[in-house]
């Protein structure tokens, strides 16, 4: 993990390696795989309102597995300080991007990830991981601009906005392929909890190299 102070930035949030072992606080990796890597910098000044550091995320140049075909760089950034807190009571999410326009692909940007399960005959069911991609809203990849600070309202109720979809559901409603609202998920899963939450770039996208900052999650602001 990489963090580099500026005069007039403040001090940069640490990003540790791998997990907590419970709740916390801090910033973790997470499931930040080989060559993926994780800094806090101002190589691009912090979002409008917040100090000059950000968060960035970036994947390499390497080519797929040969038994999946996937891509294994991954990059993530997470927060457990939630932890156990219900689904249900998180009903404002924000975050601020910025996408370098050396990314390979069009339609990659920040993504965020948020964990969830439910306690189910006095065991946890991890009912898997929530993504909010900002292609699959209503402008399309088109509305994903270069090297500019752009502002992601993830639980949005104006139509074809503020969609996420399941790591779990492989068809259907709440599918990759057909992203609901956030909505949908608490009405879905009304005795979930939420496990960890943050930005995510990978896994099958190389070449990718973006930056995350002025994350409101429920109403806690991360300021990296």
């Amino acid at each position: 993990t990489t963090t580099t102070t500026v005069p007039g930035c403040g001090t940069p949030t640490v990003i540790n390696p791998g997990y907590p072992t419970g709740a916390s606080t801090a910033w973790w990796e997470a499931d930040t795989r080989p060559n993926g890597t994780v800094s806090v910098n101002s190589t691009v000044s912090g979002a409008p309102g917040f100090n000059c550091n950000a968060v960035e995320l970036a994947t390499g140049a390497n080519s797929p597995l040969m038994s999946t075909g996937q891509y294994p760089d991954k990059a993530q950034a997470f927060n457990y300080g939630l932890y156990g807190t219900a689904l249900s009571s998180i009903n404002n999410i924000d975050y601020w991007a910025y996408r370098d326009s050396t990314t390979s692909s069009p339609a990659v940007d920040l993504s965020l990830n948020v964990e969830i399960s439910a306690n189910t005959g006095g065991a946890v069911q991890f009912l898997g991981t929530l993504v909010y991609e900002p292609y699959n809203q209503s402008g399309g990849q088109a509305a994903i601009t270069n090297n500019t600070w752009q502002n992601w309202n993830a639980t949005a109720t104006t139509p074809g906005d503020g969609v996420w979809w399941s790591s779990k559901i492989l068809s259907g409603p709440g599918s990759q392929g057909s992203p609901q609202p956030w909505a949908f998920f608490q009405t879905l899963y009304p005795t979930a909890y939420l496990g960890g939450y943050g930005f995510n770039v990978g896994s099958n996208n190389p070449n990718s190299l973006v930056w995350g900052d002025g994350l409101n999650f429920g109403g806690t602001t991360t300021d990296f």
